[in-house]
């Protein structure tokens, strides 16, 4: 079912919070890491007890929501937004006292992963302590399916002063979302129909490519139909902002099971018309 990836509406977040480079070799797949978060997280063995972590991406991350984490639900929080982006993710959990990393985590999409765990993992140098920033170098060379050089500057969330807070973009939109809004609805609607040709017109031109890619496939139809299962029963639109190319709406609604929802969808402006370009959902048990 590879051609499902050609009706699914997701596109990765922006960053510039991190300064970090470098790569992994994972069975031969290399992997270049483009952002990082740092962050005093849970300890696997002792729910209560902090220490330092931090997560580099081969995806840009959005860091504000992240901030809003708390430290028991960080790594989740990092977690939703790699699998959003179809991204690999590495974690490494610091010793408490910031001295060595204890364990490692590797995650590539689609499904595999590699932990290791000890009382020291690689080798770390670190160019100042661990008080308000992650600041060095992390080698690991003596794993046989996992290599890695990585340096990184991040400032630990937590520590130190607070970021500013986030400049507002755009323009608020009224209510409902305004034409954004109703661009969303439409494709909403169109989805609950199986209606493919409403879809094409709704979606930015390089999903639409896609998805007439994907029609070719025997399986269609039944792809079509899990999108349509997975499509929330009902949906409103809470808020939103706009400026002349893009807009971000905040939705909710309920799932078919009658589970609540809420979610996040991002339109830009193509050829004179919004575009609907991810819709990024997720549900409350």
């Amino acid at each position: 079912m590879k051609p499902l990836i050609a009706i699914a509406l997701m596109l990765s977040a922006s960053s510039t919070q991190a300064a970090m480079k470098g790569q992994c070799v994972y069975e031969g797949v290399t992997l270049t890491f483009v952002d990082a978060h740092a962050a005093m997280g849970q300890d696997p063995f002792e729910e209560k007890l902090k220490v330092p972590m931090l997560w580099l991406t081969t995806k840009p991350l959005d860091h504000a929501v992240l901030l809003q984490a708390k430290f028991d639900e960080i790594g989740d929080a990092v977690t939703d937004q790699v699998f959003e982006n179809s991204g690999a993710k590495l974690e490494l959990r610091f010793s408490s006292d910031g001295k060595l990393i204890e364990g490692l985590q590797l995650y590539v999409p689609p499904g595999n992963n590699r932990s290791v765990s000890s009382n020291e993992v690689g080798e770390l140098k670190l160019n100042a302590p661990m008080t308000t920033r992650a600041n060095g170098r992390f080698v690991l060379s003596d794993d046989d399916k996992l290599k890695c050089d990585l340096q990184f500057d991040v400032a630990i969330a937590g520590k130190g002063p607070p970021p500013p807070p986030p400049k507002p973009w755009g323009t608020a939109l009224p209510s409902g979302g305004g034409e954004p809004g109703k661009v969303y609805l439409a494709m909403h609607r169109a989805t609950l129909a199986s209606d493919v040709d409403a879809m094409l017109k709704l979606a930015t031109k390089e999903k639409a490519d896609k998805m007439r890619e994907a029609k070719k496939d025997p399986e269609f139809p039944k792809m079509l139909e899990m999108i349509k299962a997975f499509e929330p029963a009902q949906v409103r639109v809470l808020s939103g902002r706009a400026d002349a190319m893009r807009a971000e709406l905040q939705i909710d609604g309920k799932e078919s099971d009658g589970a609540a929802m809420t979610g996040v969808v991002k339109l830009v402006m193509e050829a004179g018309s919004w575009r609907v370009e991810n819709i990024s959902t997720k549900s409350k048990m």
